[in-house]
């Protein structure tokens, strides 16, 4: 039998990421994990009013989207838990430029992407940011046969209700496929 639970949501777990911006002509990341696929080349980013990289985002209309391998947890967690408007986080990872000049990306990051900003939903506490990625970086050795394979990516997800992070599991069936074992 369910019962009624006090979450907020229950999308969790979401996976992380590391979003790159430029602030006066310095780069600058946050640690998010409300961010979504709103089409094939199209992202949504849903960050507190209160985070110093929006004004980045806004400023420039440009950022990155930097997958963290789960070796990277310490930083990653680090870079969530400090403002960029204290703290100079340039400074913990090394950062490269693509073709656009105020999206910085992370090096270390086996997966990376520039976006454009599309458009800007202003909501009371949050800000929802909707991208479109002009371009998609990997490291060579998390491809198979020229796809990204999240295996090898080994990403990091965030439960927001335990405050924990996790590991992906191994995969246990071929999407589209299983299904055509429905009724037979």
């Amino acid at each position: 039998m369910k019962i009624e639970v006090r979450e907020r949501n229950a999308l969790y777990p979401l996976p992380i990421a590391l979003i790159g911006t430029e602030i006066d002509g310095k780069a600058n990341f946050i640690t998010i994990a409300h961010l979504g696929i709103g089409a094939i080349d199209m992202v949504t980013l849903g960050m507190g009013k209160a985070h110093y990289s929006n004004k980045g985002i806004i400023a420039n209309r440009e950022f990155s989207i930097n997958i963290p391998s789960d070796d990277m947890v310490i930083e990653t967690d680090y870079i969530g838990m400090v403002s960029g408007s204290k703290i100079d986080k340039s400074a913990i990872l090394k950062v490269f430029r693509g073709l656009l000049k105020h999206a910085p990306m992370i090096e270390q990051a086996p997966v990376t992407m520039e976006c454009t900003l599309v458009d800007h939903y202003d909501y009371i506490t949050h800000d929802l940011f909707v991208g479109r990625v002009e371009k998609i970086y990997a490291e060579e050795n998390i491809l198979t046969n020229g796809t990204i394979d999240v295996a090898k990516v080994k990403p990091m997800l965030f439960d927001m209700h335990q405050r924990k992070y996790w590991k992906i599991g191994e995969p246990f069936a071929d999407a589209w496929s299983v299904g055509k074992n429905f009724n037979k």
